[in-house]
C-alpha cells in the first residue's frame, strides 16, 4: 500500500519520532549528542519553527515541533542528512543511519501539548537510563528546570499554560512531571486517527477541510517554498554584477578569484552559490551566467545542481546562502 502524504501547513503541531536504522545507536558518545543539538539549534534559526521539547535517546529522537512557513519535511530532511553526514564521516560508516521515514503525528496542540512535553521528558526514566528525569543530560527537561538557557526551546509558551506567574509555573511544572513519574502512562492517550492525527473528531474534521482547501489553491508539485518565492520577488531584478558583489562580500573572496579557474574549496563554493542565486532567484538564464563566468553551459548546470543537493544539509553552505540572500534583499 502506498504511504500517505505528510499533512503539512504553517502552524502545524507535530510529535516527531525518528529511530536508528535496525534499532542501531545514533549517538555513541557525548560529542554525538552535542552535535545533534547544535544542528537542531541551527535549523531552528534557519527555518523559524517552534521547538517545545526534545529528547535524544541512544537509538531514537523525540521532537515536539510547531512549523512556520517551512514544512516539517524540509526541516527534518536537512537535520537528518546533516547529522548522518557527520556520523558517517566520524565513524567511517555508510548507508542509512535513520530507519526509513521518521514518524510525525499531527496533534491537537491545546489538548495535548502539556502531556506530550511530559511524555518526552520522561522517556529516559521509562527506558531505565536514569532514575530521575533531571539526571538525563540530553533532553529539554533541564531547560525547563532552568539549568540551561537554550532560547530555541520555547518553554515559556508551555509554562504560561500552567500559570502566568513564573515562579508558580515552575513549581506546577515540577509537580506535573513528578505526577507522571508515579502514575502509569495511558497508552490510549496516544491512539492516532488514520495513523497521522492525534485529536478529537472536530480537530480531525478541521484538518481534513484545511487539506482540501489547500489542494484547491496550491500546486503541491511547486518547485519553491513560500519563503523562497517571496525572496525571488525581491531579488528578481538584481543584475549579475550586483549578485557578484553580494557573494564576494559574504564569502570574503575577491571577484578575480571567483571569476578565475581556481578549484580552492571556498572559491568553488562561492562560484556555485553565485550561479545558483543568479539562476534560481533572479531568473537569469544559464547561458548568460556561463558567458559572465566564461564557463561551459553544462558546467553552470552542474554548479546549480550541487548547491540544490547540499543547501538543506550543509549548514555552512546554507548559512552563506541565507546571508547573501539577505544582503540582496536590503
Amino acid at each position: 500500500m502506498a504511504r500517505k502524504n505528510r499533512i503539512e501547513y504553517p502552524g502545524a503541531f507535530y510529535h516527531v519520532l525518528s529511530r536508528g536504522n535496525n534499532k542501531q545507536k545514533i549517538f555513541k558518545d557525548e560529542e554525538d549528542y552535542k552535535v545533534y543539538i547544535l544542528r537542531l539549534k541551527r535549523y531552528h534559526e534557519r527555518h523559524k519553527f517552534i521547538l517545545y521539547a526534545y529528547v535524544l535517546m541512544p537509538n531514537h529522537v523525540h521532537l515536539l515541533i510547531e512549523t512556520g512557513l517551512t514544512p516539517l519535511s524540509k526541516i527534518m530532511q536537512g537535520l537528518q542528512q546533516s547529522y548522518t553526514y557527520y556520523f558517517h564521516r566520524k565513524y567511517k560508516t555508510v548507508g542509512h543511519l535513520f530507519q526509513g521515514r521518521y514518524k510525525a503525528t499531527l496533534c491537537q496542540r491545546d489538548t495535548y501539548l502539556l502531556e506530550l512535553v511530559r511524555y518526552i521528558h520522561l522517556n529516559p526514566m521509562r527506558a531505565g537510563l536514569v532514575t530521575n528525569p533531571e539526571d538525563y543530560l540530553w533532553s529539554s527537561h533541564l531547560v525547563y528546570l532552568g539549568y540551561f538557557g537554550q532560547n530555541y526551546v520555547k518553554k515559556d509558551l508551555v509554562l504560561k499554560i500552567l500559570s502566568e506567574n513564573e515562579p508558580k509555573a515552575d513549581k506546577i511544572y515540577c509537580r506535573f512531571i513528578a505526577d507522571g513519574v508515579v502514575k502509569e502512562h495511558q497508552n490510549a492517550f496516544y491512539d492516532m486517527i488514520d495513523q497521522r492525527l492525534l485529536g478529537d473528531p472536530e480537530f480531525v474534521n478541521k484538518v481534513e477541510q484545511r487539506i482540501k482547501n489547500h489542494d484547491k489553491n496550491t500546486n503541491h508539485n511547486q518547485k519553491y517554498s513560500i519563503q523562497e518565492q517571496r525572496d525571488q520577488v525581491l531579488i528578481k531584478k538584481k543584475t549579475l554584477s550586483e549578485i557578484l558583489e553580494a557573494v564576494i562580500k559574504i564569502m570574503r573572496v575577491s571577484s578575480e578569484s571567483l571569476l578565475s579557474n581556481s578549484r580552492e574549496q571556498k572559491i568553488a563554493s562561492a562560484r556555485r552559490l553565485y550561479a545558483f542565486i543568479a539562476s534560481r532567484y533572479s531568473g537569469i538564464s544559464n547561458k548568460s551566467i556561463a558567458e559572465f563566468l566564461e564557463k561551459d553551459h553544462s558546467h553552470i548546470s552542474n554548479m546549480i545542481r550541487k548547491i540544490e543537493e547540499k543547501k538543506d544539509c550543509d549548514l555552512v553552505l546554507s548559512e552563506y546562502l541565507d546571508k547573501i540572500i539577505h544582503v540582496l534583499k536590503v
